[in-house]
């Protein structure tokens, strides 16, 4: 590594391999935490014009595919709406977690609701999302996220639940990678 004047290093692509280069600069920008865990909540109470999501994916490794889903209901329970996806070459189970975020986040745009209450069972995504911590695998999934919460709804609050809770939104997703018309 060189240095420039002042003891800045040069980190430009000649001075350095490409891909040790592309890491440190994607380091660079992104955020570094504050604290390790994120601080404990209390579950809030929904307002009666507050939509609660649950979002579910379920992943096939061998493929790199995912089913994603998400349903949506009202404080007292009622099934307002669901949807499911499928997406191809999904990396790990956390990026087709952070997918179906993203999917429900879209689906209640497009429905206008403007108060979510977000609950998923993928404790270190809820942790990541609630704490503002990035990584280079999910960066662009989490930036149309955090994009999306600031520009199209008026509260959005992200919750983890058990699976045990989260089982029909587990389900739709698991079913709709069954329904994969792609031929392996």
């Amino acid at each position: 590594m060189h240095l420039l004047s002042r003891g800045t290093p040069d980190l430009s692509p000649a001075t350095q391999p490409t891909s040790q280069w592309e890491w440190e600069f994607a380091q660079a920008i992104i955020p570094k935490p504050t604290h390790n865990k994120a601080t404990p909540r209390l579950a809030p109470t929904p307002t009666i014009d507050t939509i609660i999501c649950h979002t579910g994916a379920a992943w096939n490794k061998d493929h790199k595919v995912t089913g994603l889903a998400w349903i949506f209901s009202n404080p007292d329970s009622t099934e307002i709406s669901r949807g499911s996806f499928l997406q191809t070459v999904v990396s790990s189970p956390l990026m087709a977690e952070a997918l179906a975020i993203r999917e429900a986040l879209l689906h209640a745009s497009a429905h206008h609701y403007k108060r979510i209450w977000l609950r998923s069972d993928s404790q270190g995504l809820i942790t990541a999302i609630n704490s503002n911590l990035q990584s280079i695998e999910l960066y662009s999934i989490l930036s149309d996220v955090y994009s999306m919460i600031s520009s199209k709804f008026l509260s959005v609050l992200f919750s983890f639940i058990s699976r045990t809770l989260n089982g029909p939104a587990d389900s739709l997703a698991k079913a709709r990678l069954c329904m994969n018309p792609l031929d392996f």
